[in-house]
């Protein structure tokens, strides 16, 4: 039937752009999940523990103790990261959460190809914790030269098979799932167990050239079920992400709607022929008039009737004819707003997680101010007397805005004493300490006298052991104490000061 054949149209066209918007939010999702792994790897390089560890002129028993501290504090706060390495200039395992330390991953892609920035290897079982995990690795530099790489294994369980095993708009047969370069699935089956790795994707023809494009088509899956497949290509990897629904679901409402229709015109056609025979030719041309009433109908005149308020049987026919037909015509009003509600659907799932991402990158632009406007804030404590209380992890950039600052206040106060209050430094290593021997020899110039306070018993412990020369700093061992020092060389009140 033409009609049929429209009514299928329609609904395949709109379960393809359901398909299309729920692929297209999936890949951005996981997309923004690889760009995140790929930063947090990155920046955990840069940090000094990987640095000092790869760099052999530090002692090597404070190089343990600080990369195997920064190892379990970063497991600890990202429950995604299930194992960390770091590897020398030659590939071998010098420091991990893991008993591997001394072998050889020269020949690993994950240091081949991490030597040169930021890479992300494909979906495998890692051979240690027994998961799924996707590795990805960065170089570490020490003074601008390559000295080894950072590689962390993140639970695809954690982030990954959350995102392809979300049900929302997908029906009963539905599902999404990823895809390698070599076909098989690295998400989970919603049909079959095990699939990770083990089940081999249906033939998915992507074109490189069509990567930015979702591709719709009606195929048959790895299961053998002909269904209606849109796939999209994720641009980070050679993957690509599958989101299928049976064709007998899709296209199932037009199937019950024409087979009502087709049940209920053969029973009335059959009542129509008993009745044509049983009476009298009086009532031929009603009879003809109901036909070709019925005909228009069928040739898409919708709001057409042919009911009559005659009392006989040809009356009661053509207003059986005009119930039927009303009710076909609700039915199909009934699918419209079917179709309508799970795009409205599909439209406020998208709206949630483009919604959800903006909070997040303004939650990061937030933190990012404030730990910029926090991480050198001067404070005038006294006339003439300077506060720069250290909050943190100091690191190149931060000595660089820390020097600025404190050399700019100096001037513009005019100040003759500077405290450095470093209580609240995370560690205080040789490029710490170094660091601020600087700071005190610039204050110096500008006719400053400078005051360390706050140093703890383990900073202590480990600056001896390191055989650091802190003569040129004047230490006191809480701020206070830094303060009524610094009174005494300004020649202000000596009254006590509160604990």
């Amino acid at each position: 039937m033409v009609s049929q054949s429209v009514a299928e149209n329609m609904l395949e066209t709109e379960v393809y752009l359901r398909l299309e918007t729920t692929v297209q939010s999936r890949a951005d999702h996981v997309e923004t999940v690889l760009k995140e792994y790929g930063v947090l790897t990155e920046t955990l390089a840069a940090g000094n523990p990987c640095k000092d560890m790869v760099d052999e002129s530090k002692d090597y028993a404070e190089r343990m103790k600080q990369i195997n501290r920064r190892i379990n504090n970063t497991i600890d706060t990202h429950n995604e990261i299930s194992r960390i390495r770091v590897l020398d200039e030659n590939g071998t395992v010098i420091a991990s959460s893991h008993a591997d330390v001394g072998l050889d991953r020269s020949t690993d892609d994950i240091f081949s190809k991490g030597k040169n920035g930021v890479y992300i290897g494909d979906l495998h079982t890692s051979r240690f914790t027994g998961i799924t995990v996707l590795s990805a690795s960065a170089p570490i530099l020490v003074n601008g030269e390559f000295a080894g790489v950072l590689v962390i294994n993140y639970d695809a369980e954690k982030k990954l098979f959350e995102i392809a095993t979300e049900r929302t708009g997908l029906g009963d047969t539905g599902e999404i799932y990823l895809v390698n370069d070599d076909g098989y699935m690295i998400t989970p089956s919603r049909f079959v167990e095990g699939a990770v790795l083990e089940t081999k994707a249906s033939e998915i023809i992507h074109h490189p050239e069509d990567a930015c494009d979702n591709t719709a088509a009606m195929t048959t899956n790895y299961q053998g079920t002909s269904v209606l497949q849109v796939h999209k290509h994720i641009d980070e990897m050679d993957w690509v992400l599958v989101a299928e629904m049976s064709e007998e679901e899709a296209l199932a409402p037009v199937a019950g709607l024409t087979r009502v229709a087709l049940f209920t015109i053969i029973a009335l056609l059959l009542v129509g022929t008993i009745v044509a025979i049983a009476i009298s030719g009086n009532i031929t041309e009603p009879l003809i008039r109901l036909r070709k009433g019925v005909e228009a109908i069928e040739a898409g005149d919708q709001d057409r009737r042919v009911g009559t308020d005659a009392e006989d049987e040809v009356g009661d026919l053509s207003r059986s004819f005009d119930r039927v037909f009303g009710e076909i015509k609700e039915s199909r009003v009934e699918l419209e707003e079917y179709n309508t509600n799970l795009e409205l659907q599909v439209e406020e799932r998208t709206r949630k997680l483009a919604e959800s991402e903006k909070y997040l990158k303004e939650l990061v632009d937030k933190l990012s101010i404030s730990q910029e406007s926090l991480s050198a804030p001067v404070v005038a404590v006294w006339d003439g007397i300077l506060a720069l209380p250290l909050i943190g992890m100091i690191d190149e950039n931060r000595i660089t805005t820390i020097m600025e600052t404190l050399l700019s206040e100096i001037t513009r106060t005019q100040s003759d004493v500077v405290i450095l209050d470093v209580t609240g430094v995370h560690e205080i290593d040789t490029y710490v300490t170094n660091q601020l021997i600087k700071i005190v020899r610039a204050a110096q110039l500008l006719g400053a006298t400078c005051i360390v306070t706050g140093v703890g018993p383990e900073s202590a412990h480990t600056l001896v052991d390191l055989g650091i020369d802190m003569s040129e700093l004047l230490t006191r061992r809480t701020l206070q104490e830094g303060i009524r020092h610094a009174l005494k060389i300004t020649g202000g009140l000596t009254r006590e000061l509160p604990d």
